[in-house]
């Protein structure tokens, strides 16, 4: 079951032509009174090149993936059963803690925009509220969800599987807090160990918001980069340095894109690069354009997996067009 998420593949089709080559609901699986899965991109194995990963395999749900593979999902929790009060609010997962319920572990890195809804992730130094547009960088922590109101809480989740026999990142990266030029980026919670070994949390601001365009231009926001192929969960953080489009030392890129009518006009804005990029769309609309077919109009709620293709954004509408990118570096 699950619910549906349109989701469009661009990629080369039987002729050599870039063009979307899908363009339908991704697989969704769920119980009605349950959590609800669309599963936008699996990836079985450490990607090698721009076609990996596709659809999971058929079989039981998995939540993680494969050691070195990722799932990238979008998520639709339901409210707790009414009455319900105390821990029996939280949402229960199979093996957890009766004495904490909920609580659990997964060994990976976790990207996650909040899209509707309200929810509490819970850690062993207390709850953290998420609203719509609210980031979080889970990495590899006890942690437990709570949806909060009447209604369900819907999120954009993808979870990097690490594979500890890869090479050492380029960048040893670090988290930093606050905005370059005075800029309030989103919020970004991200979890992380305590000195007693207990799950605990950094809120606040991404350092690297971007304005390239001036201020009414297009804003581009860092939330994470691991600097380098997954080894450890924990790994990556804020860049340094000159902003680049690619992913630091070929590995995860985690953004927000902000671009204002107006762009992509008169064939500005054409780009292409060897990433496998996963791209929410979570306000406004655009045209996707590629350069051998019509442009594709997308919504907020639908998902692109773009794969290596030269292509143009052009915002369409009323307002500006908000994306949240996850670029995955593939050494061609």
């Amino acid at each position: 079951m699950g619910f549906a998420v349109r989701r469009v593949v661009t990629g080369v089709d039987d002729r050599g032509r870039e063009s979307v080559i899908a363009d339908g609901p991704a697989p969704g699986v769920g119980p009605e009174s349950g959590p609800a899965f669309s599963t936008v991109l699996w990836v079985g194995a450490p990607p090698a090149g721009l076609y990996d990963g596709g659809d999971p395999p058929e079989g039981p749900f998995a939540l993680e993936p494969p050691v070195g593979g990722l799932s990238s999902r979008v998520i639709r929790i339901p409210p707790p059963p009414a009455g319900a009060t105390g821990d029996d609010r939280w949402l229960r997962v199979p093996g957890d803690d009766p004495d904490r319920p909920g609580m659990h572990t997964t060994d990976t890195l976790d990207l996650m925009v909040v899209l509707d809804g309200e929810i509490v992730l819970g850690l062993d130094d207390g709850e953290h509220h998420f609203g719509p547009g609210d980031f979080a960088i889970q990495r590899g922590t006890a942690h437990r969800w709570r949806v909060v109101g009447e209604r369900p809480c819907t999120y954009a989740v993808t979870m990097l599987r690490p594979d500890p026999t890869g090479p050492a990142p380029a960048f040893a990266l670090v988290t930093r807090s606050g905005a370059e030029g005075g800029e309030r980026g989103p919020r970004r919670v991200v979890t992380g160990r305590g000195e007693d070994g207990s799950s605990a949390v950094s809120d606040g601001t991404p350092p690297v918001v971007l304005h390239p365009g001036g201020a009414e231009g297009a804003v581009l926001v860092d939330l994470w980069q691991t600097g380098g192929p997954l080894v450890t969960c924990d790994q990556g953080g804020d860049p340094e340095g000159p902003w680049v489009l690619d992913p630091l030392g070929l590995g995860v890129a985690f953004r927000l894109v902000d671009l204002p009518l107006g762009s992509g006009q008169r064939g500005e804005g054409w780009h292409a690069t060897p990433t496998i990029d996963i791209d929410f769309i979570v306000g406004g609309a655009v045209e996707l354009e590629l350069r051998d077919q019509a442009p594709v109009r997308l919504e907020t709620g639908d998902v692109v997996v773009q794969r290596g293709t030269e292509h143009l954004w052009r915002p369409v509408g009323e307002q500006r067009l908000r994306m949240v990118s996850v670029m995955i570096g593939i050494d061609q």
